[in-house]
């Protein structure tokens, strides 16, 4: 009992605490639940919901949790099941009926400013000819705050109107750090340059 009343002091003493309420917070005024704590903390035994058992085979992995926000449960993120979440999503968009290989702005109605979107791979079902020897143009931007696809054959193009498949990749950017443009960066006239600041070492 004394060590606890100790303890008790100590952490009183070396951290500001706000209770509204009925929930207390430690360096933060608007706590969220029945203990907030911003900042860092160390403790030999968290007590939330039931964590999911780890098995032996996930014990040296890298696991992933996910606390809910209706009930601020923990549970392990497992993707092999439909209902678990997941860091990112990968969808596959057809696009049929093209202007021959020509698309040059399907919106996906994906939100840029909450997600980002990667084209994986892409794929033409039709051939293409022309003079020139080309390869695929395929990506995503951002017009409007939505995500917008495109996919050409340059110089080229095929017969008849086609399909055009393209897997992304889609990632909430909670979970994904964006840097800053970086650049333009002078190669001064050669076909090759460096950056002297990596973002990451």
């Amino acid at each position: 009992m004394k060590n606890l009343f100790i303890s008790s002091c100590l952490l009183l003493g070396s951290a500001s605490l706000y209770s509204q309420h009925g929930k207390v917070g430690i360096n933060t005024v608007t706590p969220r639940v029945e203990l907030d704590v911003n900042g860092s903390y160390k403790s030999s035994k968290i007590i939330t919901g039931t964590l999911p058992f780890i098995t032996s085979n996930e014990k040296d992995r890298y696991l992933l949790l996910n606390q809910s926000t209706v009930d601020n449960r923990v549970r392990k993120i497992d993707p092999t099941q439909p209902a678990s979440p997941g860091l990112a999503s990968i969808i596959t968009y057809k696009l049929a009926n093209a202007n021959l290989d020509w698309v040059e702005s399907f919106n996906t109605k994906i939100n840029s400013q909450d997600y980002s979107v990667m084209v994986l791979s892409a794929y033409f079902d039709r051939d293409v000819k022309g003079t020139t020897t080309a390869i695929p143009s395929y990506g995503v931007k951002s017009v409007n705050n939505e995500w917008i696809l495109y996919a050409d054959y340059s110089e080229v193009a095929a017969a008849t109107n086609g399909t055009w498949t393209l897997v992304c990749a889609i990632y909430p950017k909670t979970y994904v750090k964006i840097f800053p443009e970086r650049g333009p960066f002078n190669v001064n006239s050669t076909s090759s340059g460096s950056d002297n600041n990596p973002i990451l070492q």
